[in-house]
């Protein structure tokens, strides 16, 4: 695992006086993890996936790891 993803991780499983947020977004994006990312231009972004589903009950964007049932 990369260095800068490490450091995200850590920020983020701490005391929650230390903990990445407590100062808001910019916390995040002072993260070497995130250094190029333009934030300001996030929400036009298409995003790389769209899930299309048929209603609140859909999972066929899930797979499926086994057929039967286990109790």
């Amino acid at each position: 695992v990369p260095a800068a993803a490490r450091a995200l991780v850590r920020g983020l499983l701490c005391a929650p006086g230390a903990r990445l947020g407590r100062g808001g977004a910019r916390d995040f994006r002072a993260l070497p993890l995130f250094a190029g990312l333009r934030w300001a231009a996030l929400r036009r972004q298409r995003a790389p996936f769209a899930p299309s589903a048929r209603g609140a009950a859909d999972t066929s964007n899930f797979d499926v790891l086994d057929e039967g049932l286990s109790r």
